[in-house]
C-alpha cells in the first residue's frame, strides 16, 4: 500500500490530461514497435505528426525508439532515429534538418536535482532544460545528450560519448565527458 500512495503522490504533479496523453503516446509508440521495416517507420512517422509539437519532414523512427513528451519536441525534414533510442522531451527538444541519432542514444532534457537530504532523490521533481540540436548532426551509437544542452549545426558526436557542455559548428567531439577533437572543415572553409 506504501508503494501506492507513492505514485499517487508522483502523479499528483502532473494533470489528468497530460497522464492520458503520456500514457496514449507510451501505448502508440510501443504498439508502432513491434512492426519492422518500411511499414513500421511509416506508422511511427504518421504517429509523429499527431503526438509531436511540430514535425517538418516525415521523419524515420527504427523500432524500440523510446519517445515521451512528444508533444514538447520539433524536428526539422530529415530526421532519422535508430534502434533503441530514448528521447525525454519533459524540457522542451528542438531538432533541426538532417539529424541523424544513432542506436541507443539517450536525449533527456530534464535534470534530477540531487542537493540536500529531503525529499528523497526518487521524489523530486525533473528540472526541464531545453536541448538544441541544430541541422547537420550526427549523434553515434551509445551517445548521451545532457540536459540543456545546445548542439552546434554540422556537429558530430562519437559513439557512447557523454555531451556535458555546448558544442561548436562543424565539429567532432568524443569520449567522456565529450571533448573536441578536429573540425569538420577544411583550412579554406575555416578562413571564410
Amino acid at each position: 500500500m506504501g508503494y501506492l500512495k507513492f505514485l499517487l503522490e508522483k502523479a499528483s504533479c502532473y494533470s489528468p490530461s497530460t497522464i492520458i496523453r503520456l500514457e496514449v503516446e507510451s501505448l502508440i509508440f510501443g504498439v508502432s514497435s513491434i512492426f519492422p521495416t518500411v511499414l513500421g517507420v511509416f506508422i511511427r512517422g504518421i504517429a509523429s505528426k499527431f503526438l509531436f509539437k511540430e514535425v517538418a519532414g516525415f521523419p524515420w523512427i527504427q523500432p524500440r525508439v523510446i519517445i515521451v513528451h512528444a508533444d514538447r519536441i520539433t524536428t526539422g525534414t530529415h530526421l532519422g532515429i535508430n534502434s533503441g533510442a530514448y528521447i525525454n522531451g519533459v524540457g522542451g527538444i528542438e531538432l533541426g534538418s538532417n539529424v541523424l541519432i544513432g542506436n541507443n542514444v539517450t536525449i533527456s532534457s530534464g535534470q534530477h536535482p540531487i542537493e540536500g537530504e529531503f525529499p528523497t532523490i526518487f521524489s523530486r521533481l525533473v528540472i526541464p532544460k531545453k536541448i538544441i540540436i541544430k541541422d547537420d548532426v550526427w549523434i553515434g551509437a551509445g551517445a548521451v545528450i545532457m540536459p540543456g544542452i545546445s548542439l552546434g549545426k554540422g556537429s558530430v558526436i562519437g559513439a557512447n560519448a557523454v555531451v556535458t557542455k555546448d558544442t561548436e559548428d562543424y565539429a567532432v567531439y568524443v569520449g567522456v565527458p565529450a571533448k573536441k577533437i578536429r573540425s569538420r572543415l577544411s583550412k579554406m572553409e575555416l578562413l571564410n
